[in-house]
């Protein structure tokens, strides 16, 4: 999987020249332009997925939670242009509400093995809500020319990626006194667990911006690292709060828009990206929610992964 992502960060640009039908020359030169400065505001539907995965100390697998949205969100960004090739640029998503649910998986003691299918306790919980979602990042680039209607930015910059869950009610099938022997359902407002990843992080990408007649074509791929990745997760009918921390580890994003010009200053767009935090293990420790008293400590003990796949449309005015 992580293969995939990286191969395709590498073949984006030149499937772009190839759409095109434009050769790229030896020599990239640099753009000059004068000072501009570009909004780009619209709406969107946001699917979002994130795992969080559980560890005993031999490494096995105990418990696995799956945490869905589908979301309506808000973006918006800023382009700023220097007298130059430079380029500024600030982008953010925001979620709005939407529908969520999470699935939570146990492998305990009557567990005939730990393959998913032989979990020993499951809850459902349709009723799950989505505290609030975000993303955005800041990024520094340079323009090169590479022909009269095909435009390359390197850039590099900063994203922080925020999202957090609470589920209630729900229903469960746990093993008490034999294998999956207790099916029972939690109250409806009844507040179970509570779910928030935290993604800063700095990374390299590239643009590559086409134009025909009215119409503007742009591909953009992104790689960087994440650093002081953290997770936290309340148990609140535990009177439990897990919290997670993953060091590093790397993310991917892909992205393309076309644009359809108005008039000379203003343009209609529609887009799509895909944003990918891959899978880490990390330390965790637990504490009371109530007295914030330590209770342990687990090395190694927890894992989480996050994805996001983004559509939206919108207007592009320059000033």
């Amino acid at each position: 999987m992580r293969k995939f992502f990286i191969s395709a960060i590498f073949s984006i640009l030149p499937t772009l020249a190839l759409a095109a039908d434009l050769s790229i020359p030896d020599r990239l030169e640099l753009v000059s332009h004068d000072r501009e400065v570009t909004f780009i505001g619209g709406v969107g539907y946001t699917f979002l997925r994130a795992e969080e995965i559980v560890y005993d100390p031999a490494g096995n697998r105990i418990s696995a939670l799956f945490w869905e949205s589908e979301t309506p969100v808000l973006t918006g960004s800023l382009h700023a242009r220097f007298a130059g090739p430079w380029t500024l640029a600030a982008s953010a998503t925001v979620g709005l509400s939407g529908k969520s649910r999470m699935e939570d998986y146990d492998w305990l003691d009557a567990a005939p093995s730990y393959a998913f299918n032989d979990w020993s306790d499951r809850s459902v919980h349709p009723d799950t809500e989505l505290n609030h979602y975000f993303t955005g990042d800041i990024a520094l680039g340079r323009d090169f020319e590479i022909r009269d209607s095909l435009t390359l930015n390197l850039h590099g910059g900063f994203k922080y990626t925020d999202v957090k869950w609470t589920a209630f009610g729900g229903s469960f099938v746990y093993s008490e006194d034999g294998f999956r022997d207790d099916i029972g359902n939690f109250r409806d407002s009844e507040r179970g667990i509570s779910y928030q990843q935290k993604f800063p992080g700095v990374f390299l990408g590239a643009e590559a911006t086409a134009r025909h007649k009215g119409w503007t074509f742009s591909l953009q791929a992104r790689g960087g690292l994440n650093f002081k990745v953290e997770d936290e997760d309340h148990h609140w009918t535990r009177d439990l709060r897990f919290e997670g921390d993953f060091g590093t580890l790397p993310f991917v994003s892909l992205s393309g828009r076309v644009d359809y010009n108005l008039t000379k200053n203003a343009n209609l767009f529609v887009a799509g990206s895909f944003e990918q935090h891959f899978d880490k293990v990390g330390d965790m420790r637990i504490y009371k929610i109530s007295s914030g008293a330590p209770v342990g400590a687990l090395q190694d003990g927890g894992g989480l992964e996050f994805r996001a796949v983004t559509i939206s449309g919108g207007f592009k005015m320059k000033f």
